[in-house]
């Protein structure tokens, strides 16, 4: 099986050529448009019409409800899912979209972090009441890692907080210990 990536910007003609390969190479295809993945948000993507879907199998259009919550881990699931029908299918896999964060994350990969406790998740929210003082608790016991996360952004700071209260260990000491895996091989 192989895959390839097709990534560029917004009306770039990415999912035309996306589906021409596809019928040509005989593969399925999996979107990596960060609206796609929702049911019901039709304007602000290009979702393939319906007579393209049937067409060719399509991963990751049409998944979730707009209220649901999507992630990396999200789509590192529907890649395997894609990746795995494929193989199963004798297809080659074709991954298209512009959300290059997603593909960076097949390459790169993601650390595992743990379950979180109830009780952290508790302590954490509690904590997060004020963002700026959460952000300086953690400032104080990893400087190098927080320097990357403004005083703003609540949902690193409640991450980075789940992880050190679950752990004890800071998230530059979590993420040497717990290094991320490339999902897929970067083929030179």
């Amino acid at each position: 099986m192989k895959e390839i990536a097709i990534v560029g910007p917004t009306a770039s003609g990415k999912s035309d050529l996306a589906l021409r390969l596809a019928l040509e190479c005989n593969a399925y295809i999996l979107s990596i448009d960060s609206l796609s993945i929702y049911k019901e948000i039709d304007i602000a993507s290009a979702k393939p019409s319906r007579e393209e879907l049937e067409r060719v199998k399509h991963f990751g259009i049409d998944v979730l409800r707009p209220d649901e919550h999507f992630s990396v881990a999200t789509f590192i699931h529907l890649y395997k899912e894609a990746h795995t029908a494929a193989l199963e299918a004798g297809k080659n896999l074709i991954i298209v979209g512009g959300t290059g964060f997603y593909l960076k994350s097949l390459l790169t990969g993601l650390s595992e972090i743990p379950p979180i406790d109830g009780s952290v998740r508790e302590k954490s929210a509690s904590m997060l009441r004020d963002p700026a003082g959460a952000h300086a608790y953690l400032n104080e016991r990893d400087p190098e890692y927080m320097q990357n996360i403004e005083t703003s952004d609540s949902y690193r700071i409640e991450k980075m907080l789940q992880l050190f209260l679950q752990t004890g260990m800071t998230p530059t000491q979590w993420f040497t210990a717990n290094p991320p895996q490339p999902i897929i091989e970067e083929i030179p």
